[in-house]
């Protein structure tokens, strides 16, 4: 009797079967991915947020309604809704849909890539996208970004399997397929549309009958995402969601290859290096594949992943010159793609003569620099609102108003003041226009932004008003604003007029300006 292996032989499917060393490697690649994602889950909560948790605290059907408003993004809040009925509303409650996710991604992108590359290269892309800075801060992060990673993966997993020639591709398959693709489109709504060239490249290589199939299993998507469709036209006529976008150009470019490359570690020698890993790998491996010799399967991997990895930014960044919709979280769909790009390159590499070194020293360096940027980026904040929070509720009474700019800030404020919340205990959103605003607050917003308030910065006068009104004593935040659109209010004439006239203390933390103006004359 032969002694017992992990390695099992080959399927009647052509398929490696997984062994039990695959398997053993894909869990601990798991464990270490949720490792790195339940580590700074206590941080302060961005703006963005704060709208997860908003919509949440609805009732179901009002929370629906409010789609109408908020159209994309749709499944966290829905996801969140009994998590924080069962577990509270503590920032670390509501990001543990997002860590759970961008967990379920690395597995998801290896059942994925396990169809459209070698088990090795499925294995080694599964491991890049745990580690990635992009994907672990987005997988702490209380918005939808670590369920579009995980819908991208199921989608193209299930279209692979679908596409398969006489493998049990059948109706199943493209069921799973449609449905991961609509869990796609309402995570979010521009992610859906830029999949489709990789996907469809897939079909094409699958020939005409399934590519048939797979335009008829679009047309089932489309009819899917009509509630989709409706709610996006329904917030598109309230407000301009990507109005603060800028225009590409060259800066846009860098912080897109930074954040994909180094997250939010701020390390810019962390994207040089991966950048360079990334460019022998790839380039080594087209080099390789020169050969006309080469297994058509690789050429066809090396392609698909390209597409996946590559073709959604670029979509993205040309359509902006139309109308800017880029903005490097939004792309976050091809990360798992880069991911099996640089898996792919790397098998190709280490299969040539001497090429074992190149592609061994290149995934090294990659995940060296991940994990480097993992660390550094641990204690970033966006924004750190507590110190705010606690100043106002120890200092400011219900009788002195308080100038948000932008009024987009008052949810999160609402989450560590209870002072800014509604009766009930729900944090506000001013655009809703479903809860009163909290007594003092007064809102001011970007132009082109939406809500029922005026532009920002406020005037002189307006501030004036306000110091009367709270017997000479007035406060200004500002967070949230963008200086592009309307200047910066921590320098406005609003401040000019309190420096002249009152007693002016400010207490600034990241990302978050906060004034008292008090003993005001005139």
């Amino acid at each position: 009797m032969s002694a017992t292996t992990d390695i099992e032989p080959a399927s009647a499917t052509g398929r490696k079967p997984v062994g039990t060393r695959e398997k053993q490697l894909l869990v601990a690649l798991t464990l270490l991915a949720l490792a790195l994602r339940v580590t700074s889950l206590s941080r302060s909560l961005f703006t963005d947020e704060a709208y997860s948790l908003a919509l949440a605290q609805r009732g179901l059907w009002h929370m629906l309604e409010l789609f109408g408003y908020e159209a994309n993004g749709t499944p966290y809040p829905i996801v969140l809704w009994p998590v924080i009925r069962i577990f509270g509303t503590s920032e670390a409650v509501l990001r543990m849909p997002a860590v759970l996710a961008g967990t379920a991604s690395v597995p998801a992108l290896w059942w994925a890539a396990r169809r459209l590359a070698p088990p090795t290269a499925a294995l080694l892309a599964a491991a890049l996208l745990a580690l990635n800075p992009m994907a672990v801060f987005y997988s702490q992060f209380a918005r939808p970004y670590a369920l579009v990673m995980l819908a991208a993966c199921l989608s193209f997993g299930a279209l692979a399997r679908a596409l398969e020639h006489e493998r049990g591709g059948g109706r199943g398959a493209w069921v799973g397929y449609v449905l991961a693709m609509a869990l796609l489109a309402y995570t979010d709504i521009l992610a859906a549309p830029i999949a489709i060239p990789a996907q469809g490249l897939m079909a094409w290589r699958a020939g005409r009958e399934r590519f048939r199939m797979w335009l008829l299993s679009l047309l089932a998507l489309l009819a899917c995402c009509i509630p989709l469709l409706i709610a996006a036209a329904i917030a598109h006529g309230r407000r301009d969601a990507l109005y603060w976008l800028p225009k590409p150009d060259r800066g846009l470019v860098t912080l897109a290859v930074q954040e994909f490359t180094a997250g939010f570690s701020d390390v810019s020698a962390v994207r040089w290096a991966t950048l360079a890993a990334a460019a022998v790998l790839v380039g080594v491996a087209l080099w390789t594949l020169r050969s006309a010799r080469r297994s058509s399967e690789q050429r066809a991997a090396l392609a698909v992943a390209a597409c996946w990895g590559i073709l959604p930014p670029v979509l993205l960044f040309l359509a902006s010159f139309a109308k800017p919709v880029f903005w490097p979280r939004y792309a976050i769909i091809a990360l798992p793609g880069v991911c099996l790009l640089l898996a792919v390159a790397a098998v190709i590499v280490w299969q040539s003569r001497r090429g074992l070194a190149i592609g061994a020293g290149c995934m090294l360096a990659i995940a060296v620099a991940g994990l480097y940027a993992d660390a550094r980026q641990r204690t970033k904040l966006q924004e750190n609102w507590p110190p705010a929070a606690a100043w106002l509720r120890a200092e400011r009474s219900v009788s002195q108003p308080i100038i948000l700019d932008n009024v987009l800030a008052l949810p999160v404020l609402g989450y560590y003041d209870s002072a800014f919340r509604a009766p009930g205990g729900d944090v506000v959103v001013q655009e809703w226009h479903d809860r009163p605003l909290p007594s003092g607050v007064v809102g001011f917003k970007d132009p082109g932004g939406y809500g029922g308030v005026p532009d920002g910065p406020p005037s002189a006068a307006e501030i004036a008003a306000l110091a009367r009104r709270g017997a000479g004593t007035v406060w200004l935040l500002g967070a949230g604003f963008d200086k592009d659109l309307q200047g910066d209010p921590r320098s406005g004439a609003a401040v000019d007029w309190a420096r002249a006239h009152c007693h002016v203390e400010v207490r600034e933390s990241t990302g978050v300006w906060l004034m008292r103006a008090s003993s005001c004359r005139g």
